[in-house]
């Protein structure tokens, strides 16, 4: 069957899925978008591009990129259904966490391998995706990936898996550890005698405010802080309160377990 440039398969449509399909359709990216996902409830989306269905076809075929958007833990099962439905000439875009590149092409039989490690951001078009290619995919598609990508955020290109591994604890369970430390802020602030709402509306507002200042000014992070730190005040003294009870340490403790595990993650699927 004659591969389709204007038509794009996505498996699996969870929250990730969704966001990135958003993006395309906002950009106008591909005329097709063919979605397999076997929850009904999900099909009563309205778009003229968007085609559902249950299972995975021979139709499949016929679209030149096509994302993995299932859990990790399914795609050993998902490469026995897409066994004999793949030609080489298409492009697989993986953002199943851990699974690296080699891993993919063995069960799949197929050398034209994207991996992307997104983050949830892109729910909101203010994703951050790090991404690789295997060798065998060309310029031109490269292009066209950085394109999707861009739809619903901004991208990285890099040159080595290991890269993402790092990435997946920065950016992509980043939103995480800055939940956390945001529900610690609003609990501190209840504690002082703040009612809920105020608490939480004056810390994420704080959050949104002080990332977008950091991203218009283009200041570094440790120019901003100097900024606000007054000797003698407020903030240098819960500053002096972080520096003392080892908070970076805390910081590194969080970005290296969760790089640890994702190299372990990335060990278990081999």
């Amino acid at each position: 069957m004659k591969l389709s440039n204007d038509e794009i398969t996505f498996i699996g449509y969870g929250n990730m899925g969704s966001a990135i399909v958003e993006g395309i359709l906002r950009d106008n990216l591909f005329k097709n978008i063919k979605i397999v996902e076997n929850d009904k409830s999900k099909f009563n989306i309205k778009n003229q591009n968007l085609n559902f269905v249950e299972k995975i076809t021979e139709q499949i075929s016929s679209s030149k990129y096509i994302f993995l958007c299932v859990k990790p833990q399914s795609f050993k099962n998902l490469a026995k259904q897409l066994n004999n439905k793949l030609s080489q000439d298409q492009i697989i875009i993986s953002i199943m966490a851990g699974i690296k590149i080699p891993t993919i092409e063995n069960y799949l039989n197929h050398y034209q391998v994207v991996r992307v490690m997104p983050n949830t951001p892109a729910q909101v078009s203010k994703g951050i995706s790090v991404w690789i290619s295997s060798s065998k995919v060309h310029k031109s598609e490269k292009n066209t990936i950085d394109k999707i990508l861009n739809s619903f955020g901004k991208s990285i290109e890099v040159k080595s898996e290991d890269i993402i591994d790092i990435s997946t604890a920065l950016s992509g369970s980043g939103p995480g550890f800055i939940y956390k430390f945001l529900e610690d802020m609003i609990s501190a602030g209840e504690k002082a005698g703040l009612d809920p709402h105020m608490s939480e509306t004056l810390a994420v507002e704080t959050l949104i405010g002080s990332s977008e200042l950091l991203r218009i000014s283009k200041e570094s992070p440790k120019r901003l802080r100097e900024a606000v730190t007054s000797p003698g005040g407020t903030t240098e003294a819960g500053l002096n309160f972080m520096e003392k009870n080892k908070f970076e340490n805390i910081i590194f403790g969080t970005i290296e377990s969760a790089i640890n595990r994702s190299i372990e993650l990335s060990k278990e699927d081999k």
